[in-house]
């Protein structure tokens, strides 16, 4: 029960610190980063992960590292969230998502060295 309780309280932290101004300025600053000339920029996905991660570690300096991870991963699905709801959605090849989760698990090992 203590893992559940520990776990709860580290995504309660993270949801409460994601409507901060500063958390709005970074989703803002990954959208940018993320869309060039109406194309999603998935290379850049890992330096976005690794800069929030950054920022929100100096900017909550009580926060665990859990914590920071979380919070950065939230950060960055509301900006993928963003970009897809102001998307007009095509086809979207299934196949490819072998190759996505690929990126973004070699993302977050970047991040987490």
């Amino acid at each position: 029960a203590s893992a559940a309780a520990s776990a709860a309280s580290t995504v309660a932290n993270s949801v409460s610190r994601l409507s901060s101004p500063s958390a709005v300025s970074r989703v803002s600053s990954a959208v940018s980063s993320l869309v060039s000339n109406g194309q999603v920029n998935m290379a850049a996905l890992p330096n976005i992960i690794s800069n929030i991660s950054s920022s929100v570690s100096a900017s909550a300096p009580g926060a665990s590292g859990c914590e920071v991870i979380v919070q950065a991963l939230l950060e960055v699905i509301t900006a993928l969230v963003q970009i897809v709801s102001s998307s007009s959605v095509g086809y979207i090849n299934p196949s490819a998502v072998n190759q996505i989760t690929n990126v973004v698990a070699n993302a977050m090992a970047q991040v987490m060295g």
